[in-house]
């Protein structure tokens, strides 16, 4: 991996409702979840309560103790380009792309970075994603994402999908792709579908210069969020939970990440 770009990171504190935002994780006494709920147009819901929401850990419901909005918080996106040779004519429209919707997205206090993986021989994709969300997204504070650009297609890693959507639930990191067509012939990714789709986020067709709902989309999901608080029952010694959010509200829809480690 080759990080192409970066831009300097200002750290910054939400606190509301007397509640300090958490990353998406466990401890001994708290689980937190980050959500966005949207109603029938896609618009973000405002104003909900606990009750207006339904948590199951491993398929048991638990309380919602606690609630807050999380909309301030800085963002880090990190960027994946695949730069291997099924992208390779698309390698600058890629990097087009990524800086335009940085410009569209960046506020105050926000950083991004990109970085490029694979060459003529190997595409390695897992191995990127798992290297991005472990070594670059973890430690960092506040909302996360990572964004792939990419034809959907792993060569030559050492992980798999399912190790590298973990190292992305462990950072706390929503995931979201654009996949664009291989000039090899292939178009249809079903690992990588999985991947995106259990760390909440979306596959996306190539914008064609119109990136209005992919903005749409990030903004929704990364600038308002609710953070729901539960505490389970006990520990279970099982490193890996599911997790699902459910809204009382039948007109509206949840999106959030599945999963969640102690």
């Amino acid at each position: 991996m080759k990080a192409v770009a970066s831009t300097l990171v200002l750290t910054a504190a939400l606190a509301c409702l007397g509640q300090t935002p958490l990353a998406f994780r466990s401890s001994v006494e708290l689980v937190t979840v980050p959500c966005a709920v949207v109603d029938g147009q896609g618009a973000p819901v405002r104003g909900l309560t606990r009750e207006d929401f339904r948590v199951f850990d491993n398929g048991t419901r638990r309380v919602v103790e606690h609630l807050w909005v999380d909309a301030d918080q800085p963002l880090t996106l990190a960027v994946l380009i695949d730069a291997s040779e099924s992208q390779r004519e698309k390698l600058a429209e890629h990097r087009q792309t990524a800086s335009n919707l940085w410009e569209r997205l960046r506020k105050a206090g926000d950083r991004t970075f990109t970085v490029s993986i694979g060459d003529l021989g190997t595409s390695p994709l897992w191995d990127g994603i798992y290297g991005v969300a472990h070594t670059d997204l973890q430690p960092a504070a506040g909302n996360k994402a990572l964004l792939i650009l990419t034809d959907g297609f792993d060569v030559g890693s050492a992980h798999s999908w399912k190790q590298a959507a973990d190292a992305a639930h462990q950072a706390g990191a929503a995931v979201y792709a654009i996949q664009y067509p291989s000039s090899l012939g292939g178009s249809y990714a079903p690992d990588l579908y999985r991947l995106v789709e259990e760390a909440g986020g979306v596959t996306f067709r190539p914008p064609r210069g119109n990136l209005d709902e992919i903005v749409s989309r990030l903004e929704t999901d990364l600038r308002n969020r609710y953070v729901l608080g539960f505490r389970p029952e006990k520990l279970s010694g099982k490193q890996r939970h599911e997790v699902r959010v459910e809204v009382t509200r039948p007109e509206l829809s949840v999106r959030a990440r599945k999963t969640y480690f102690e």
